[in-house]
């Protein structure tokens, strides 16, 4: 595959072209910087459109109309505007319209209006002119060094191309001001990066290119989505470790770091489970003391989330060189890394709320504690503090927006993560994830690289409005997906029927738009273990997680594994990227927070069952990783009762998987089932990942043996054609 990207500026509405003077081969271009509102309205308009602005009060006496040029397109230039952001909007008859291809928005006065950005046009820029990628890692860049318009020239020093973190000396041709790059690079990832000033030391925003060389394109849905908590995942450096005074350790620090996730990496635990994208936890710092928390008890900020200082590593987790080895580790697999995004709020140690929270940053005075008197979780959602200690941020600041959204674009590009896990979504104005959503598009649109954006936002089985309400092209990727966790925890922890989560599915794939990328799950960090459910532990006193009655160390009851059994047969089948919380793959026991964050076991630390579960979870983990159609495959229903159902997975070219899960404990006689789609008109023959039983596709007569207890799915085997 080859990726080929020539964008001589951003196809963003709001536009500052940055065009060349004097743009020839034995020159040094001048930026113009010629500010251009282009409106490109969804349907067709009747009457003038012009546009209303901050750069004169939002004046109605004073619009300027846009032209129309004839192809339903309309456009205006802005002269005379000062370096800074201005707010817009469009103006259409009697309506005041959002820039609809504009992601960026800034809030004027309690009203969200466009965001345009006027650049200082004396400073120097660069100009992607040429990116391409090849299969066999032929990389051919060019950039090129647009002089500010006092022309200063670049300086003598500090104008570099990078590959990887090695300067390339040769890149930069100061007669003409253009960076070329002609290189082979190995598999995997890598990136380019072009920094420059000119020569009053005035600094252009520099290029970033992160890039794949990949044999296929790489799809989320490949894998499966693994959480390893960070502190409580595996301790590799007991040198950082260290709890906090008169903290119960189950609230404490247990001493797992990056190291530890890097070294079980390397032993190849993660791609044994089929694993594509890696989660860890906030690796922001936390303050060193104890805080109150739940139940009100002590608690420390072992789980990352009061972050009290930016752009510097949790020092218990370890430095920035250990967090960059852990991503370099998991991309020599083709592992994504995503880390928890805290924007939301910080602690109270945190400097920008020592130095802002007089500077609108913060909601102070509309702020109280969220679920006390009168502070709903809903209806204050978007102003109200988890706790007295996390001041909430104020989204409609535009100066936080830009240092929040510039400090996690640091993190993306000093740690080489590959996305973000969006914590507390509902509790913040959208312009967080749009606003991070637009600039990793305008990383996208230079290189082909797709970040990964799933959100959290903790609802009921009735949800669906609530998460699809941030998931688009202009924002996230997709949430987890709570509305079917609840389902799937009735089914098969309690033993509900089957038709509970087929009913749940069914609604999905009704209601989300196409090209969602939900994440399905059986378990999280915020509630109690599945198999803790599935064992009947949870009942009375053993619910509480500081209670002596909770959970004890080890499940021993056969029955909840099989519970397990079934339920990650139908997780790691499902379309999305289905999440695995660290531990669940063994079946590990918990209450609720902080007890469902056990200190993770690898190995010989295992009971026999533990690791018969582990085995099934990595059989589906490989089963999905090799088979495209447990990925991306249209889902069908073809059987469901109370203890038996039956789906398909197959994609256009005849290709698919048949997964079973019978929880019946009688023998029944063999089943004929109705395969649809594609796979009705195939005649092949599938093999069962598990027992190796062969099943023959005959389209409407396919019969399907159904031993009791038992899981099934069904995959080509070995010879079969498409």
């Amino acid at each position: 595959m080859t990726h080929s990207r020539f964008p001589r500026a951003l196809a963003l509405p709001a536009l500052l072209l940055a065009a060349g003077c004097g743009d020839t081969e034995d020159s040094i271009p001048v930026r113009t910087c010629e500010v251009k509102l282009t409106y490109a309205p969804q349907q067709s308009v009747q009457g003038t459109v012009s546009v209303i602005g901050e750069w004169d009060g939002f004046s109605s006496t004073s619009m300027l109309k846009l032209q129309d040029r004839g192809d339903g397109v309309f456009t205006a230039r802005l002269e005379g505007l000062e370096p800074r952001e201005y707010g817009y909007r469009f103006v259409q008859g009697d309506k005041q319209l959002m820039d609809p291809q504009n992601p960026y928005t800034r809030w004027v006065r309690a009203e969200e209006y466009s965001k345009l950005t006027v650049p200082d046009c004396r400073q120097p820029a660069l100009e992607l002119r040429r990116f391409a990628v090849g299969s066999d890692g032929k990389v051919d860049v060019e950039v090129a060094y647009l002089d500010g318009t006092d022309e200063s020239g670049p300086a003598k020093e500090d104008v570099v191309l990078t590959l990887d973190g090695e300067a390339k000396p040769d890149a930069f041709d100061r007669s003409t001001g253009l960076f070329r790059l002609d290189a082979s690079v190995s598999a995997g990832k890598h990136h380019v990066k072009v920094t420059a000033k000119d020569a009053q030391g005035r600094e252009a925003a520099p290029l970033y290119l992160p890039f794949w060389v990949e044999p296929k394109k790489f799809r989320w849905e490949s894998g499966l989505m693994y959480f390893a908590f960070t502190d409580r995942f595996s301790n590799a450096r007991a040198d950082n470790d260290g709890p906090v005074a008169d903290v119960d350790p189950i609230a404490n620090y247990q001493g797992g770091d990056f190291a530890g996730i890097t070294q079980k990496l390397e032993e190849g635990y993660f791609s044994n489970l089929g694993v594509k994208t890696l989660w860890i936890s906030p690796v922001d710092q936390n303050p060193e003391g104890r805080f109150i928390g739940t139940g009100g008890k002590y608690y420390a900020g072992y789980h990352g989330y009061w972050p009290s200082k930016p752009r510097t590593t949790q020092r218990r987790f370890g430095t920035l060189e250990e967090l960059r080895a852990l991503t370099a580790a998991a991309h020599k697999q083709g592992i994504r890394v995503i880390a928890d995004l805290v924007l939301n709020h910080v602690h109270q140690e945190h400097p920008y709320w020592i130095q802002h929270r007089e500077d609108g940053w913060f909601n102070t005075s509309a702020s109280c504690v969220c679920g006390t008197q009168d502070c709903d979780w809903e209806e204050k959602r978007l102003t109200c503090k988890f706790t007295d200690y996390l001041p909430d941020f104020n989204w409609r600041s535009s100066e936080m927006v830009d240092q929040f959204i510039s400090d996690t674009l640091w993190w993306l590009e000093e740690a080489d993560f590959d996305g973000f896990r969006m914590d507390a979504v509902k509790h913040m104005d959208q312009v967080a994830g749009r606003t991070l959503r637009g600039r990793l598009k305008e990383i996208t649109a230079m290189t082909g690289t797709e970040f990964y954006l799933v959100g959290e936002t903790f609802v009921g089985e009735d949800g669906r409005p609530q998460i699809a309400r941030y998931i688009s092209p202009r924002e996230l990727d997709g949430q987890f997906d709570f509305p079917l966790y609840w389902p799937i925890r009735r089914a098969f922890a309690d033993g509900e029927p089957l038709g509970v989560v087929d009913t749940a599915v069914r609604a999905n794939e009704v209601f989300y738009a196409p090209g969602t990328l939900n994440s399905p799950f059986l378990g999280n960090h915020d509630v109690a273990r599945f198999m803790s459910q599935a064992a009947k532990q949870l009942e009375g006193s053993g619910g509480d997680p500081f209670s002596n009655q909770r959970p004890p160390a080890t499940v021993t009851d056969p029955a909840a594994f099989e519970k397990a059994k079934y339920a990650f047969t139908f997780l790691l089948t499902q379309p999305g990227v289905p999440l695995v919380y660290y531990g669940d793959e063994m079946g590990m026991p918990g209450a609720g927070d902080p007890d469902n964050r056990r200190m993770m076991r690898f190995g010989n630390e295992l009971e026999p069952l533990e690791a018969e579960l582990l085995e099934l979870v990595q059989k589906l983990g490989k089963a999905r990783a090799d088979n495209e159609a447990l990925q991306t495959g249209a889902r069908h229903t073809l059987r469901v009762e109370s203890d038996l159902y039956i789906f398909q997975r197959s994609l256009p070219d005849g290709r698919g998987a048949i997964v079973v899960i019978n929880r019946g404990t009688v023998s029944r006689p063999p089943l004929e089932i109705d395969l649809v789609g594609s796979l009705a008109a195939r005649n092949a023959t599938y093999k069962d990942i598990f027992s190796g039983r062969e099943l023959k596709l005959e389209g409407t007569a396919t019969v399907v043996e159904l031993p009791p207890r038992s899981v099934s799915v069904y995959v080509p085997g070995a010879g079969s054609q498409p």
